[in-house]
Parts: C-alpha cells; sequence; structure tokens
C-alpha cells in the first residue's frame, strides 16, 4: 500500500520463482513415469550441490556482515573519547552563549552561582566512585567506560577554561554582540574589578578565606572519615568492652596517623594546586573567586552526602590536579 510498484516488482519475482520451481517439479515427475529415474535422481543431486552452494554464499555474507560488525565496533570504541570532546565542548559553547547573552542585559551574579554549583555538582557526581561497575566486560561497557572517562577529564578541562573566559570580551568564537563587559555585584561591592585592588582588597580577602576554609574542612573531613574506618576495623578485631580507654586512646591515635600518613601526599598537593588557582585568580575579577569559593561550598556538601568520595584509596584524580603536579613536580 506505501510502495505499490516496489511490491509489484517483488511480488513477479516470487511468481517467477514459483512458477519454474513448479514446471520442474512437474516436469521432473513425468521423466520419472516415463522410466527416466536415474536421470531424475542426478538433477535432484545437482539441485542439492546447487542449494550447498547457496548456503556457503549465505554463510559467506554472514561472515563478511560479522566481520564488518566488529571493525565498526573496534572503530567507535578509538572514537569514544571524540564524542566526549565533542560534546564537552558543545556544553561549554552553549554554556558560553549563554552566559554571554544574559550578561549582555542583566546582572551575572546569580547565574555565575547556578552555574558554579550546576557545574561542579556534575562532575562531582560523574566522578563518584562506584558510580560504574568496572567488572563487568563487553563491547558495550568498555564503550561506556571510554566514553565517561574522556568526558570526565575533558569536561575538568571545559568547566576551567569557561570560568577563565567567562568575562573576556575578545573571544573569537563568540558573536561581537555578545563580547561586552559583564556586571556582578553583591551589596555595594562591585565584583568585576580586579582581586588585588589595594583600595579595596577586604572583599577579596573574604572570597580567599571563605575557599580557604572550605577546602581545610573537606581535607580535614577526608582525614576523620579515613580514622573512622581504621579505628572500626580495630573494633572487629578487638571488642570494646575487653579495650580499656588507654588501649582505646591508642588506637585512636594509630587510626589518625594511618589516615594522615595515606593522604599526606594529596594535602601537599591540595595546598599547591590551591594557592595556585588563587594566585591565578586574583588577577581577575573577584567573581572568579567567589566562583571558587561557591565550587568548595558545593564540594563540601557531596562529601557530607556521598561519604565515599572521603576515602582516599577511592578518590578519582582530576585531570588539572594531575598537570599541575606534573608541572611542579609534587
Amino acid at each position: 500500500m506505501v510502495y505499490p510498484s516496489a511490491t509489484k516488482i517483488v511480488l513477479n519475482i516470487l511468481w517467477f520463482t514459483s512458477l519454474s520451481v513448479a514446471i520442474m517439479f512437474i516436469a521432473m515427475g513425468i521423466m520419472a513415469i516415463l522410466g527416466m529415474k536415474k536421470e531424475v535422481g542426478q538433477l535432484l543431486e545437482i539441485f542439492m550441490e546447487g542449494s550447498f552452494s547457496v548456503m556457503d554464499l549465505i554463510d559467506f555474507i554472514k561472515q563478511v556482515v560479522r566481520l564488518f560488525g566488529e571493525k565498526v565496533r573496534e572503530a567507535l570504541l578509538s572514537l569514544a573519547p571524540l564524542f566526549s570532546y565533542i560534546l564537552a565542548t558543545s556544553v561549554y559553547l552553549g554554556t558560553l552563549y549563554l552566559y554571554k547573552l544574559v550578561g549582555r542585559t542583566f546582572d551575572v551574579t546569580a547565574l555565575t552561582i547556578g552555574i558554579s554549583v550546576m557545574g561542579v555538582a556534575l562532575l562531582s557526581y560523574i566522578n563518584l566512585p562506584g558510580r560504574t561497575d568496572l567488572t563487568k566486560t563487553g563491547w558495550r561497557y568498555d564503550f561506556a567506560k571510554r566514553l565517561n572517562k574522556a568526558f570526565i577529564d575533558s569536561f575538568e578541562v571545559v568547566l576551567f577554561i569557561f570560568f577563565l573566559t567567562m568575562d573576556s570580551t575578545h573571544l573569537f568564537y563568540v558573536p561581537a554582540d555578545l563580547n561586552v563587559p559583564l556586571r556582578a555585584t553583591v551589596s555595594n561591592y562591585n565584583l568585576m574589578d580586579r582581586g588585588f585592588k589595594l583600595t579595596d582588597a577586604k572583599t577579596t580577602l573574604i572570597l580567599i578565606a571563605a575557599a580557604i576554609v572550605l577546602e581545610i574542612i573537606r581535607n580535614v573531613l577526608k582525614i576523620a572519615y579515613s580514622s573512622r574506618k581504621y579505628y572500626g576495623n580495630w573494633l572487629e578485631t578487638e571488642p570494646l568492652n575487653n579495650a580499656t580507654d588507654r588501649q582505646r586512646y591508642q588506637n585512636g591515635k594509630k587510626a589518625v596517623r594511618l589516615a594522615f600518613a595515606e593522604s599526606k601526599d594529596d594535602l601537599v598537593r591540595f595546598v599547591s594546586f590551591t594557592t595556585v588557582l588563587i594566585i591565578v585568580f586574583i588577577t581577575f575579577p573577584r567573581l572568579k573567586l567567589m566562583s571558587m569559593a561557591v565550587a568548595s561550598l558545593t564540594l563540601l556538601v557531596f562529601d557530607l552526602v556521598f561519604p565515599v568520595r572521603l576515602l582516599t584509596k577511592t578518590r578519582n584524580r582530576d585531570l588539572i590536579s594531575v598537570i599541575l603536579e606534573k608541572t611542579l613536580k609534587i
């Protein structure tokens, strides 16, 4: 009904094939009646060998299709990071265009806070330990793992680039009518002033102190959570009612020391990383320092909601930290 001409061609082919088979069947029946049984048997053998050829052809086509599918899957596995990079870049450009479009008319303080919270929350969620089952195997799981890993790395980079470029008025990939100065104020404080402005350094110091204190709280929580884990392991082997106060105190100190030793390298990297970020961001408008403080607060909330993030051995390393680690040799 939808494609009558194509249907007519298919029906004609089926009709011709059926008619040919019927005529051949009747012809062999007549030959058998006339005493040509041997010739009919030879014809049947020819048809049987011909059917084997058709089956060989079908098997060959199946092998070609299977091999083609394997090559396509291998190609998709290799291209998985590219898909993630394209997606992360699209997210960056879409967010930047929205930010610039709003900033052309309105104050961007609330929007900056919203993007900081959503961006860091999304990154924390997709980077959550144990979110994906690494024990499963197969092409679909390998493809998902590569896609997820590449997207995490690329999203970390584009999120960092977004906060570096969000106030720039010289972006060549943004229309000229969107490359305009932004407005961002809280009470009487202009957040678009440079962070190191000496005439009004109080706001800058408040933002820096807030970001540092929040990050220190996060790292203290990590040590406390790991200490609790070690202390709990001790309780499993030594019942609480059989332990003296002195033993509990000593084991508590031992648990803290183990957690601190486990986190020491991360603490050194944290101090260096935070210092570099502050030095970089202090040369930009205070809006970026506010974003940094909001990001630290969002990460602290995620640490409280998902305590598994606090375990040193299960924490994932972000790409920016790895780059700074290799650059600064820490």
